[in-house]
């Protein structure tokens, strides 16, 4: 197994029993490429870049000092990634400490009409098919999601793939790195 995948393995043993709530998650092998690229993320700076969001206001992660982030790339013609909304509304609210910063591949306009139809309560920086296909990889598909610690560092990494897996609960994944580190601080 690699690396991350044993530390996700045991993360889940760990907090699933300290919490009560008994969940392990083994997520399906990567290929060697996607392992590799997950591996070179992981402990490395957040790449610090300003965009904005549906609103008009400058988006940064490097804003976000002393919050977890959670960096979620996404396509509304991705239909796992628009059923995972409702989960992050839920994390979003729970969470006082978390920040989701949602990239979108699809035009202001598009995710402008889409949110008139569907409550998102994180926020959505549109047009952002470059960043998600540039500095955080086009290979680790759609959607994507990169877990940024309080100091601004990529801890964890999930590709698309990961998301495939029947066993993958995005909620409980979220929850669990969430309150690692927030006990961490």
């Amino acid at each position: 197994m690699k690396k991350s995948i044993v530390i996700l393995v045991a993360l889940f043993l760990f907090f699933g029993a300290s919490a009560q709530n008994h969940f392990l998650v083994e997520l399906e092998p990567r290929t060697p490429e996607v392992e590799d690229l997950v591996q070179s993320f992981e402990g490395t700076s957040v790449v610090p870049i300003m965009a904005a969001d549906l609103e008009g206001n400058q988006i940064s992660v490097l804003d976000q000092r002393d919050k977890v982030v959670l960096l979620w790339f996404w396509k509304l013609e991705c239909d796992l990634c628009v059923q995972k909304i409702p989960v992050l509304n839920q994390l979003q609210a729970e969470n006082p400490n978390l920040k989701i910063i949602s990239y979108s591949a699809n035009t202001k306009d598009e995710m402008l009409s889409f949110s008139e139809q569907t409550q998102i309560d994180f926020t959505v920086i549109p047009n952002a098919k470059m960043i998600a296909e540039g500095p955080y990889s086009s290979e680790l598909g759609y959607p994507k999601m990169f877990f940024v610690d309080q100091k601004q560092i990529i801890r964890w990494v999930f590709p698309s793939k990961d998301f495939l897996s029947p066993k993958f609960d995005l909620y409980n994944i979220v929850k669990t790195l969430y309150m690692q580190l927030e006990q961490a601080k």
